[in-house]
């Protein structure tokens, strides 16, 4: 989980109990945002997996899986070596 996850929690758990001052919805916003890029890269790798699955290249298996793992830590994922 990234600290972004964590303060979206929060926001809504916020939200829950009163209305969101504007700069908590602009927040909000933003970690939506940047939650869709995590989604949207992690569903691309996971695609990458299945495909280097399916052509038996582990080279390229151990190459996502590593990505895969950067992406769970940092939220995105370095130069592409591809």
């Amino acid at each position: 989980m990234l600290p972004v996850h964590q303060r979206l929690a929060e926001l809504y758990t916020v939200s829950c109990r009163r209305p969101l001052t504007a700069a908590e919805e602009a927040e909000q916003r933003h970690c939506l945002q940047v939650n869709t890029m995590y989604c949207w890269e992690m569903a691309r790798l996971t695609h990458e997996a299945v495909l280097a699955a399916h052509t038996e290249d582990t080279e390229w298996q151990q190459e996502i899986s590593a990505q895969m793992f950067e992406v769970r830590i940092s939220g995105k994922v370095g130069k592409r070596r591809h």
